[in-house]
């Protein structure tokens, strides 16, 4: 059974995310010339905007997308129905680009693609960075039974739809998009390392398929063979890549 401070918690959140308590409204008191009913509209006010903010900083891209009217009136909808669980406000909105695909995604069939995108750059950003193995000393460690170990702050992701220009379109770009520019399934890699922002990476489906392999501890030659059509200069190019961006912590 709850105590009387949860159950006071619970009514609070109700009444702040849905309809307010009338219950809670007489067993609480209003501060100043505000009457209790009025406080508590204050915060049911408030929350929604607050998150509104939180969504709006997480996913701009989404945003200009969408327009004004139509994203901000999904963020009060997504706000009343989805309570944040944390006292970060970052840490708001892991569902919002389902939700985005659920509402908009007969018109704009990329919108859930383009929220995922943003929401895992947002966690590499707030992630820390890790120290990746210099290219001279990842080169001499590699074998080819060797099994890579990647850093944490480092992000695969696969979509259905072209969305990586889409998040890089310059904000003043009001060109209205067409078909080309997102259809067609797309591979990007999000990361960094230390003293480095957030850097992306779009990716072949053969890149992609061989560093998936290699981070899911596959050892190296065997990832390697297990992609179709890389041939001795893709290994080339994607090692060095690989050793480049400092993705690589641990050779075993």
């Amino acid at each position: 059974m709850p105590s009387p401070l949860e159950a006071l918690q619970k009514a609070f959140t109700a009444s702040v995310i849905g309809d307010a308590d009338p219950g809670f409204v007489a067993a609480v008191e209003g501060g100043g010339k505000l009457t209790s009913a009025e406080a508590v509209e204050v915060y049911r006010n408030a929350y929604p905007a607050r998150m509104t903010e939180a969504l709006g900083e997480t996913f701009e891209a989404c945003w200009r997308v969408l327009g004004d009217e139509d994203f901000l009136e999904a963020c009060r909808v997504y706000a009343r129905s989805t309570p944040s669980a944390s006292y970060n406000l970052s840490d708001y909105g892991s569902s919002f680009p389902e939700y985005l695909k659920e509402r908009f995604g007969g018109d704009a069939p990329f919108i859930g693609d383009l929220g995922r995108l943003e929401w895992e750059f947002k966690n590499i950003f707030h992630a820390e960075p890790h120290a990746g193995l210099a290219p001279p000393v990842l080169s001499a460690a590699v074998k080819g039974n060797s099994v890579l170990v990647f850093g944490a702050a480092a992000v695969l992701l696969s979509f259905d739809h072209k969305v990586h220009d889409l998040w890089k379109r310059d904000r003043d770009n009001s060109a209205l998009l067409e078909r080309a520019d997102w259809e067609g399934a797309q591979h990007a890699l999000l990361y960094k390392n230390e003293g480095s922002a957030v850097l992306s990476r779009v990716l072949s489906a053969r890149d992609a398929a061989a560093l998936n392999f290699l981070r899911e501890g596959r050892p190296l030659g065997e990832a390697l063979a297990a992609v179709e059509g890389l041939d001795e200069e893709a290994v080339h190019d994607l090692f060095s890549f690989i050793a480049a961006a400092g993705l690589v912590t641990e050779v075993r």
